[in-house]
C-alpha cells in the first residue's frame, strides 16, 4: 500500500513539472528614462566663519561671542529671520605649531560657523558687503537653492516615467510588438534637499546686479514593460 502512495506522489509532481515547463515566458523590455526640470533659484546660503587664538578659554569665549553678536544684529537689521540663522556650530581645539621639530602648545583655537540663508535673493548684496565690513575670519559655503526642490523632483520623475515608455514604444514598435503593462519601476536617483549651486568664488566687493541663474533637477529611473504580439 504505502509503495502505491509513493508512486502516485510522483506522477502527480511529474505532471505539475510537465505543466508548468509548458507555460509561456513573459517578454520583457527594460529601459531607462531620464527627465528634468529647470528652475530659477530663490535662496542664497553661506557661512560665516569666526576664529580666535589666544591663552585663555575663558577671553577667546568672550570675544568670539561679542563677534557673533555683531553679525546676527546686522543681519537681523537687514531683515533676515532669526529661523534663518543658525550660530550652534563650535570647535575648540588646542593651538599647537612646532618649532625645530618641537610640539609647543601656544594655548587654544576657538571657531564658530554661522550659517545663513536669505529668503530674499535682493539681500544678498546688502548682506555680503555687512559681513565683510565686520571684524571676521571669513566667509565660505556660497550656494544657492530652491525652495520648491522637492515639487521640481517629483515634476522630473513624472518626465522620467514619460520618457521610459517613449523609449519603449519606440523600440517594440521596430521589433513589431506592442507595449504592455509595466512589470516594474525603480527609481535610480535621489531627491536633493535643497538642490544647490555652488558659487566657485566671489570678490571682495560684489556688485548689485549678482544673478543667480537656473539650475537643473533631474531624476532617472528604470522601467521593466510587458511585450504583446
Amino acid at each position: 500500500m504505502n509503495k502505491i502512495l509513493v508512486c502516485c506522489v510522483l506522477l502527480l509532481t511529474g505532471c505539475g513539472q510537465a505543466l508548468s515547463s509548458t507555460e509561456t515566458p513573459v517578454r520583457q523590455i527594460s529601459v531607462n528614462g531620464v527627465g528634468s526640470v529647470t528652475s530659477v533659484p530663490d535662496r542664497f546660503h553661506f557661512t560665516v566663519v569666526i576664529e580666535e587664538r589666544g591663552a585663555e578659554a575663558s577671553k577667546l569665549n568672550a570675544v568670539v561671542n561679542e563677534k557673533s553678536a555683531s553679525v546676527i544684529e546686522q543681519l537681523l537689521i537687514l531683515g533676515v529671520p532669526e529661523k534663518n540663522i543658525q550660530s550652534l556650530q563650535v570647535q575648540f581645539n588646542p593651538w599647537i605649531e612646532y618649532l625645530d621639530q618641537r610640539e609647543i602648545q601656544k594655548g587654544f583655537i576657538l571657531v564658530r560657523q554661522i550659517q545663513v540663508t536669505l529668503e530674499q535673493l535682493s539681500q544678498y548684496d546688502q548682506a555680503i558687503d555687512k559681513m565683510l565690513g565686520l571684524n571676521i575670519t571669513r566667509i565660505q559655503g556660497f550656494n544657492y537653492s530652491n525652495s520648491q526642490a522637492h515639487e521640481h523632483y517629483q515634476a522630473a520623475i513624472e518626465r522620467a516615467l514619460l520618457d521610459a515608455q517613449m523609449r519603449a514604444e519606440k523600440m517594440a514598435k521596430v521589433l513589431g510588438l506592442t507595449l504592455g503593462k509595466a512589470l516594474n519601476i525603480t527609481e535610480q536617483s535621489q531627491s536633493q534637499a535643497p538642490t544647490e549651486l555652488k558659487v566657485m568664488a566671489m570678490r571682495s566687493r560684489v556688485s548689485s546686479d549678482s544673478m543667480p541663474g537656473e539650475m537643473d533637477t533631474s531624476a532617472n529611473v528604470s522601467v521593466v514593460f510587458e511585450l504583446e504580439k
